[in-house]
């Protein structure tokens, strides 16, 4: 009988290294078809099942989430595409600050009139930038890559429509002190409340008339580009919010009238100088807000094609189906030719997770050489 139960014993722990053996070599294929379903606390909870799963790339696979800040700015919440119910977050590395724009997984904040930083909110890390020489008071900003990299420059810009008066200002990784440069425009330019794009290395910024403004660093210019100008598809609906998105190497303008009766996407032909419409992203998704817009391809069936808004219905995240020509959702039965029923998420911005990246002290100093 002593044999039999100890034979059991050993069969028994021979299943379960079995059992471990069969986890952790489950193909990669597959661990990446599973992980587009998952969400920030679940991601986590993945990679601690066994080092080949930890070592499953994630990056590739997420979808960007919809950061929400409360009122009290330090408690967050991550607004999933697919899901219906919203990850929360405390963050106090927030609190007082405003976030102005979202890229490669780091938000670049600015706290009080002078004081700005970048921070990853899934990892904590942060990294201090020298003080604005003047208040903040950028119309747009953005950076051109990781904040960690060597070549990273931020830019923000002022427009005085009035005076048709310009001012931009510009820091470098390294750089102790932000470069500011005055000037007056070539012609009247009316910044859309969204950020500048950094394309073919040089910075894009989007007017309300769908014209274009563009710096270019290498020269430190600036100026107003004759063309193009957005072609008005119906008159009698104006277009209230306007945003700038990259896509696929090609910048796309998104545009949205009151309560989004009217909903057109233009892509940028660069030797005519002139705005195409797009009637399909085919397999490509747009996220924009008024802090951050981006593209990526579609990481689960069905989610291309389609507008991410900052907008939510009853906690499920609301998007714009370019096939449907409809307002949805992928948690509920919302459906509606306007957004009438949702409301928009006023402190927010589109971001990429990246929760399984370590930083070097080297790398947190914005005057160390990355």
């Amino acid at each position: 009988m002593a044999d039999d139960a100890d034979r059991e014993i050993e069969n028994s722990k021979e299943s379960k290294k079995e059992l471990n053996r069969d986890w952790a070599s489950l193909p990669t294929d597959l661990l990446c078809l599973m992980l587009p379903h998952l969400f920030l606390g679940d991601i986590k909870r993945f990679h601690n099942v066994c080092r080949s799963w930890r070592l499953t790339p994630t990056l590739s696979v997420q979808s960007p989430v919809l950061m929400s800040i409360g009122n009290d700015n330090t408690r967050c919440k991550f607004f999933h595409p697919l899901y219906k119910s919203p990850y929360s977050m405390y963050i106090p590395e927030l609190f007082g600050a405003v976030p102005r724009f979202c890229k490669d997984g780091w938000m670049l904040m600015s706290r009080g009139e002078h004081s700005m930083f970048f921070l990853n909110p899934f990892t904590k890390a942060l990294i201090n930038l020298p003080d604005l020489p003047d208040i903040y008071d950028f119309g747009g900003i953005t950076f051109t890559s990781s904040p960690t990299s060597s070549d990273c420059m931020v830019f923000g810009i002022y427009v005085n429509h009035d005076e048709k008066f310009f001012s931009i200002s510009t820091i470098c990784r390294g750089e102790e002190s932000w470069q500011v440069l005055h000037g007056e425009n070539n012609s009247p330019f009316f910044l859309s409340h969204c950020n500048p794009v950094f394309h073919h290395g040089e910075f894009y910024c989007l007017g309300q008339h769908g014209n274009l403004g563009v710096y270019n660093p290498d020269e430190d210019y600036w100026t107003i580009l004759d063309k193009p100008h957005r072609q008005q598809l119906d008159p009698f609906l104006s277009h209230e919010h306007n945003f700038l998105v990259e896509c696929n190497g090609e910048l796309l303008s998104v545009s949205l009238s009151f309560m989004g009766k009217s909903i057109s996407v233009s892509k940028l032909d660069s030797v005519e100088m002139t705005w195409h419409k797009v009637d399909s992203l085919v397999d490509q998704m747009l996220f924009v807000s008024n802090t951050s817009s981006l593209s990526a391809m579609r990481v689960v069936q069905g989610m291309e094609n389609k507008i991410y808004l900052p907008r939510v219905h009853e906690k499920c995240g609301a998007f714009y189906s370019l096939a449907s020509r409809l307002f949805q959702t992928f948690g509920n039965d919302f459906s509606r030719k306007d957004w009438y029923g949702t409301w928009e998420l006023l402190s927010c911005c589109w971001i990429e997770p990246k929760a399984d990246t370590s930083y070097s002290k080297e790398e947190l100093n914005w005057f160390e050489d990355a």
